[in-house]
């Protein structure tokens, strides 16, 4: 599961909202993740969306901007990781003797440069609770298309993810690989190719819907380990509502 998608599905949920705007409301996604014989995640959400001179809210991240004009912007916020993974969630034997991978607090600094072209996003996101200790760096283009009150948001990108990142929510310990019989394995970084998909539609001057899908292509680091199922991909799809204020 991923912040970015949060994040990009709240922006487009408030496409015709101008700055110092706010927008409340609640969604549901649900993930499907690349752990083997997983049950699908879901994740029901409240959700804010504030933009301020100094200040934003954006779905499950806060933060201020270091840099803002017209065109660009420069932040540096904080919010929650979801990726996590149960193991008592699978129908795999072996994998409910793995320890659990938990979710964490992140920190997110990112650029984004926007105009008639589009939007070009770049950040890095680092775990601050110590769960991983890993980051991640994530980069994306994205272009909406207003048709009369709907957006459509197609977007692609691509995620780096660390060594220490992948091997936590990847990698099998020596303990483990006793303890469930399944092979060690210690993962290393990698890159992955990102595609996404917002429709945002504008009922009226306060309330909007819309829907969301992400999908990560998943890198050889994690189709090679056994907590896998050698998927290609992982994907994760939602829907959300919001009201406006005007």
């Amino acid at each position: 599961m991923s912040r970015t998608l949060i994040a990009a599905a709240v922006a487009a949920a408030s496409f015709s909202a101008a700055a110092g705007d706010l927008s409340i409301g609640a969604t549901t996604f649900l993930n499907f993740p690349a752990y083997k014989d997983a049950d699908v995640q879901v994740y029901p959400l409240p959700l804010i969306k504030y933009e301020g001179d100094h200040f934003y809210v954006d779905g499950i991240e806060a933060g201020a901007f270091l840099f803002k004009n017209e065109n660009q912007k420069v932040k540096l916020g904080l919010g929650w990781m979801p990726q996590y993974f149960d193991t008592s969630k699978s129908d795999d034997a072996q994998i409910n003797r793995l320890n659990d991978r938990k979710s964490t607090l992140a920190a997110d600094f990112s650029y984004e440069l926007e105009g008639k072209f589009g939007k070009v996003t770049l950040g890095i996101t680092a775990d601050l609770l110590g769960e991983s200790d890993g980051y991640l760096v994530h980069g994306g283009y994205s272009y909406t298309w207003l048709i009369n009150r709907t957006a459509v948001t197609p977007s692609v990108g691509f995620m780096w993810a660390d060594s220490k990142f992948n091997d936590y929510y990847y990698g099998i310990s020596a303990a483990e690989s006793r303890r469930s019989g399944l092979a060690a394995y210690k993962a290393d970084s990698s890159i992955s190719p990102v595609l996404g998909l917002n429709v945002a539609h504008r009922i009226d001057a306060n309330w909007t819907v819309f829907g969301s899908t992400y999908m990560k292509f998943l890198s050889s680091e994690v189709k090679d380990s056994p907590m896998t199922e050698g998927k290609s991909a992982a994907w994760t799809v939602g829907a959300v509502v919001m009201y406006h204020f005007d």
